[in-house]
């Protein structure tokens, strides 16, 4: 009986220890986010052009990332609140530099990303609260594929 007792109190303290290290990694984390630090990258991000919304109150970033000899480049859209200073990232990114995409808002809160090859998207995420929708408009190219299957 007391093996069994011991095995239960050590998966116990293991679990426990898990969940306590999982818990200081978090906070960690939010602290940082809340001081706003941060930590050296080994990627070397560039940035190639701002566009600010028609009223002013936001601003599109677009840039690319470099992060190192094994990986091709990626490019992104960050979008940034004026008033608040927060940036919402990982909204748009491209496989590859950004050297045809074209970027325009076509309102105060729509974002116009157009003139790239579909399969470069690595991801899209519309997020409400970065105040911005941003619609895609794939290149030409990829319309003509599409018909031609």
């Amino acid at each position: 009986m007391t093996l069994r007792k011991n095995i239960k109190k050590d998966i116990w303290n293991i679990g426990a220890f898990m969940f306590f290290t999982w818990l200081s990694f978090k906070f960690i984390g939010y602290g940082m986010d809340f001081f706003d630090v941060q930590l050296p990258s080994i990627c070397n991000n560039t940035e190639v052009a701002e566009f600010t919304s028609p009223n002013g109150k936001k601003i599109a970033r677009l840039g690319y990332a470099d992060c190192g000899a094994t990986t091709n480049w990626q490019s992104g859209i960050n979008i940034v609140d004026v008033k608040t200073g927060k940036v919402f990232r990982g909204l748009f990114g491209l496989d590859g530099k950004p050297e045809n995409l074209k970027v325009y808002w076509q309102s105060n809160t729509k974002l116009i990303v157009a003139n790239f090859p579909i399969e470069n998207l690595l991801r899209f995420n519309n997020d409400n609260f970065a105040g911005a929708w941003i619609e895609l408009r794939p290149s030409e190219h990829n319309k003509q594929l599409n018909q031609n299957e």
